[in-house]
Order: structure tokens, then sequence, then C-alpha cells
């Protein structure tokens, strides 16, 4: 059987009312008011026993809203980003909000054509999770809605930004393992061109000096975020400091594949070298032994996100907001030596 859209006539029919009532009490007008409570309920029960949902399109024509927000991810398949848009999307619900998600592969390029899909979808507003263009060009033109920038690999912006604190993350990890008693730390850090792993490595080295302990170059390695590149550098780590006590990897999948490194070595971690990984992504918990890692609130990062950019829309003269950085904790678990049943924020 072909499917067949029901309509405002079909719930008329069905409770004996007019359809400019059905209209008026089904509707955003604000007049429901207008009608006796047992109409308005007849109306509904109609409503409730058709299946009738009302036409996006024919209230976006009324309002010039269409109650959606797109969402704009580097990566799809990344669990950061999921995490993120989970927030996102409780919030968007909570409000009466859809939301439209579209994949960029971490391509400036593909998401100039997702912003273009968008636009011609008519959301309402946008939420970038990690931009790989430049937000305050995007920011500065009148061709886009309005938009909100959730950011975990670079800076965050002066205005209609969420971000995380990762100078804190990288400063609270490395004091964790300095307050255990460990005094060789290396660091596997991310990418150099990403100012995340940058703002984590200030963090380790501004730990180091309230330590009163020298940095040293060579106990730090740049890597790409990948488990084999956190094996590799671990294995140069320990060729060129076979004494390092402990090792703070900026984040978990690096930290796993130090984890293997340790153990081709003949290591025991936590006995022999402590690990502590960043971003407490669900392996952390899986890992042998569990890894010690800093928990960034990633649901609250979506719902930050979402609460800014629908108080933007709301006050629709409002073209900037100020940005909002949160802050993460270290969660403890086995690899680092110290034991706790901390669980992420």
């Amino acid at each position: 059987m072909a499917y067949k859209r029901v309509t405002q006539a079909d719930v008329a029919q069905r409770a004996g009312v007019s359809q400019t009532a059905v209209s008026q009490i089904l509707g955003d007008t604000g007049n429901e008011a207008n009608f006796r409570p047992e109409t308005r309920q007849k109306v509904l029960q109609a409503a409730k026993e058709l299946g009738y949902v009302p036409s996006v399109a024919a209230r976006a024509l009324r309002t010039n809203r269409t109650m959606t927000i797109g969402v704009i991810l580097g990566f799809i398949t990344d669990e950061l980003s999921l995490r993120i848009t989970r927030g996102i999307q409780d919030v968007a619900h909570e409000r009466g909000y859809g939301i439209l998600i579209t994949d960029t592969e971490q391509s400036s390029a593909l998401e100039a054509e997702a912003l273009d899909q968008l636009r011609q979808r008519e959301v309402d507003g946008l939420v970038f999770v990690d931009s790989w263009s430049d937000p305050d060009s995007l920011l500065e033109s009148d061709r886009y809605p309005p938009m909100v920038f959730a950011q975990l690999r670079q800076s965050i912006q002066k205005r209609n930004c969420v971000g995380l604190d990762n100078f804190r993350g990288g400063y609270e990890t490395t004091r964790h393992l300095l307050d255990l008693g460990y005094r060789k730390v290396a660091h596997i850090s991310g990418p150099e061109r990403w100012t995340s792993a940058v703002e984590r490595v200030k963090g380790y080295k501004k730990a180091l000096e309230d330590y009163e302990l020298s940095y040293d170059l060579s106990l730090v390695e740049y890597c790409d975020w990948e488990v084999s590149s956190g094996r590799e550098a671990t294995t140069l780590l320990l060729d060129r400091h076979p004494d390092i006590d402990a090792i703070f990897a900026s984040n978990d999948l690096m930290a796993a594949g130090s984890l293997q490194a340790a153990a081709q070595r003949g290591l025991r971690v936590p006995q022999d070298i402590a690990l502590a990984g960043y971003d407490d992504r669900y392996l952390a918990e899986a890992l042998l032994p569990p890894l010690t890692s800093y928990a960034i609130p990633l649901n609250q990062i979506g719902q930050k996100a979402a609460y800014l950019l629908i108080d933007r829309l709301l006050k629709k003269n409002a073209r900037y907001v100020p940005s909002i950085s949160v802050t993460g904790r270290v969660i403890v678990r086995s690899s680092c030596g110290a034991f706790s049943n901390g669980s992420p924020a």
C-alpha cells in the first residue's frame, strides 16, 4: 500500500470540526486557547489516532524557521565527535529542534560543500564539531546562518565557541604523575600544527617547572594521534632514555600504542613505567591495565554549544556571543600506579 500523508483535513473530518479549527489548534498560531477544551481534546485525539504529524515545510513558511540545526563533523566515525553530537542532540530535542548531520572527512573543501548543502536545507543554525576552515572568516560572512564552534583540536575562539582548556589538561595530567613521585616523565604529543597539542605541551612544561624540573626536548615526541605512532614514539623515547619512569600521552590511542611498546620491551605498567592518556575514550577502561586518562566533558561541550546557538537564534540581533571554556579532570586507574573508583565527569 502506498504511503498517504495524513492532512489537517483528515483530522478535521475525524474530529467533526472545521479545518480552520484544526489548523489553529495544532499550529503554532497561539490561537488554540480560543476553542473550548472539549473541542481541543477532540482534535488532539483525532490527530493521535490518525498519526498526524505537522508539515515542517508549512511551518517554515509560516514562521520563517525550520526548527532544524545543522551539525558539521570532521569525522563521523570519531568517538569524541559523536559524544559531543549526542550532547547537541539532547539539547536540540529538548528545545524542539531537529538536527541534520554531515561529515567533512577533515577537509575544508568538503566543509564548504556541507555548508552550502545545509544552507539549501534552510537550517536555522549550525554547530561545527572541529571546523577545518577559518572560524573567523565564517563568522564574518553573511552567507550563512548563525553558527557556533565546538572545538577539540584547535584553540578556543574569542566568540561563538565552546572548547577545552588544553593547557590545564596537560598541566593536571603531568602534575598527577609528578605528585605520585615520578621524575623522568616523557610526553607523546599530537602534531605540532594542532593548537590543542601545543597547549598540552605547554601544560606539561609548566608542571615540570612547578616541580623545578628541566624541560628536555628529547623527552618529547610529536605524533599523529594514532596507536601506531604512540608505539613508535615510545620505542624512540626508551631508546634515548631507558630510565623514563612515566609517560603522558596526549590521547588514549597513542597511550594504547605506548602500552604495547612497553610490553614488547618486557616493561610492566605501572610497576616499571607509569602511563597516563588523554580524552578518556571508552577503550581507556578496557585496556590492561586500565588507563589513567584526562576526561574531556564531551557531552557537556555539545550541550553548551547547542544552548549557545539556540540562545543566539532567540536573540535575533546577536551576531556574536562570548565563548565558553570547559575543563575536564584526571580519571585515576591502574596504569599510573594509583587507584580510584572515579568516573568521567
